[in-house]
């Protein structure tokens, strides 16, 4: 099935930052897709199938890489087939002038650091941002909640802190994902981005600084690199890491080819850079 027609299924409810990225993405990209809203990130990697993709977050500006995704990449044969970025933005409302407790998402709780830290306000961490605004619609005691600046709130609450992420140009970067193992054929106008796991089963004495030097011989820029364990022992690490070029020309794919000889890989994809 081409992508242009595939249903994109990413992390709601409605409203969410996910929920604006998808509808960027199909905009751009002119795709007659579909959205449907999953309760959380692990649910939106379990449906991506042959006839539907999935969107997820990948990384922040503030706050890096979103570990629990890459965590599922080691352990689902996914491919990346598209990025995008976001701006993102947060304010903090309340039903009361002294509110006794917030509710956050856990990333946008770590993205509004120093807000938070300034209200002296026990933390409830919820599954999304409208999961916040939904709570603190229903309460009837004083509290707070973390919103989108983008989400209009209804007059009854108060706006505390009409800014409160602790960057001002915080953005987010999405990947898409599909079922098909399949790149999207190079084309020399085009910046393109390629992603790789290094499966840690081979672990030896300089065994990072040897994969790395794969790429740095053959002028190979990598845009991120970040390390996850592998629930094993201690010691034991995952690698995730971005660079720029794809798999079809001839010195990405040299460097491919080496990568796969000093480490056990997951190919992840090329696909254009946002």
């Amino acid at each position: 099935m081409n992508s242009a027609t595939m249903d994109i299924v990413t992390l709601g409810p409605a409203g969410t930052f996910s929920e604006l990225a998808a509808q960027d993405l199909i905009k751009n990209k002119g795709l007659k897709s579909s959205i449907s809203l999953a309760d959380d990130l692990f649910s939106v990697i379990e449906q991506v199938t042959p006839g539907t993709l999935g969107l997820v977050p990948i990384e922040n500006l503030s706050e890096g890489f979103v570990s629990p995704v890459v965590d599922h990449l080691v352990r689902h044969p996914l491919q990346i087939i598209a990025e995008t970025k976001l701006p993102v933005a947060f304010k903090i409302v309340a039903n009361h002038d002294s509110p006794e407790h917030l509710w956050a998402q856990f990333v946008a709780a770590g993205q509004c650091r120093q807000c938070i830290q300034s209200m002296s306000l026990p933390v409830i961490h919820t599954n999304s941002n409208s999961d916040s605004l939904y709570k603190l619609l229903r309460c009837k005691s004083p509290a707070a909640a973390i919103v989108p600046a983008h989400i209009d709130c209804p007059t009854s609450l108060k706006v505390l802190h009409k800014t409160a992420a602790d960057i001002e140009h915080n953005e987010t970067r999405f990947i898409l994902l599909s079922a098909s193992q399949a790149n999207a054929n190079y084309e020399a106008n085009i910046k393109w981005k390629s992603s790789v796991i290094l499966v840690d089963d081979n672990d030896h004495p300089g065994l990072l600084v040897d994969s790395l030097s794969v790429f740095a011989s053959r002028g190979i820029n990598l845009t991120s690199i970040v390390s996850r364990p592998t629930g094993g022992k201690f010691g034991q690490y995952h690698f995730f890491i971005d660079f720029d070029g794809h798999s079809e020309q001839p010195h990405v794919k040299q460097a491919l080819e080496q990568l796969a000889k000093l480490n056990q890989i997951r190919w992840l994809g090329s696909y254009k850079a946002a």
